[in-house]
């Protein structure tokens, strides 16, 4: 008995779905099972118009319109679509800044941070919402994982990440130190607890700032002259570095 598919061959099996005599060239193991390759690439093969209406359940109008509630609160749309840690990022980094800016006094910022946060959530959810109703695979990752714009190397610069905090803290203690009047009600009478208590947070971004640069200033002739002995060991012994 010779093969369906090749006629010059001599058949070794028979398909389980077709019930064709196979040649080995065409028999495909699945499970302990055999197939031929002719039955399996007609499986594999699909229609995505027809097949996608019947495997993703239509949204009502209500369940729409409470996912558009939901995208007007930066994250909360991500967590009604099972993106869980990326939704509370989004929170936190929105909602965590305005208090922490309106603490400090830096009123004037805190469109800065609302306005990007909630465009990026509510334009971002609804094209996670789109993909998911496409059948295509949503990961949730975090938020500065992956963008278009890498993070990373600044992240990673304790300097630079000083200067900002710095910056930060000495707009707040000005603001604040302007807001009570403390240069003109220097000699006179003024409220030493509201001032320092607004106070206390940019003071502390100013220190933290400073530890990072001194951090950073310390550890880079470190990294430099550990780079230099390396070189120097290279340079006197280039056999072995070659080796390496």
């Amino acid at each position: 008995m010779n093969c369906k598919y090749h006629p010059h061959q001599e058949a070794q099996a028979i398909c389980v779905k077709c019930k064709n005599p196979i040649c080995p060239e065409c028999t495909i193991k699945l499970n302990d099972k055999t197939a031929c390759r002719q039955c399996l690439e007609e499986n594999l093969s699909f229609n995505p118009v027809s097949a996608l209406p019947a495997s993703l359940p239509r949204k009502t109008f209500p369940e729409k319109f409470l996912f558009l509630c939901y995208s007007l609160i930066p994250g909360a749309a991500h967590m009604d679509l099972g993106l869980f840690r990326r939704g509370l990022q989004l929170m936190i980094i929105t909602f965590g800044g305005i208090a922490l800016i309106n603490f400090i006094g830096l009123d004037f910022l805190i469109p800065f941070i609302i306005l990007p946060a909630w465009f990026f959530s509510f334009f971002e959810s609804h094209h996670l919402r789109r993909q998911a109703e496409k059948g295509q695979a949503i990961v949730d990752q975090d938020l500065f994982n992956h963008q278009m714009f890498d993070y990373t190397p600044q992240l990673k610069n304790p300097r630079l990440i000083g200067y900002t905090i710095i910056v930060i803290g000495i707009l707040g203690l000005l603001r604040h130190v302007d807001r009570y009047s403390f240069l003109p009600r220097l000699i006179g009478n003024w409220d030493y607890y509201n001032l320092l208590r607004g106070s206390f947070i940019p003071f502390l971004l100013i220190l933290g700032g400073i530890y990072l640069i001194v951090k950073a200033a310390r550890t880079q002739p470190s990294n430099l002259k550990s780079e230099l002995e390396e070189l120097s060991e290279n340079q006197d012994n280039p056999g072995q570095a070659k080796q390496a």
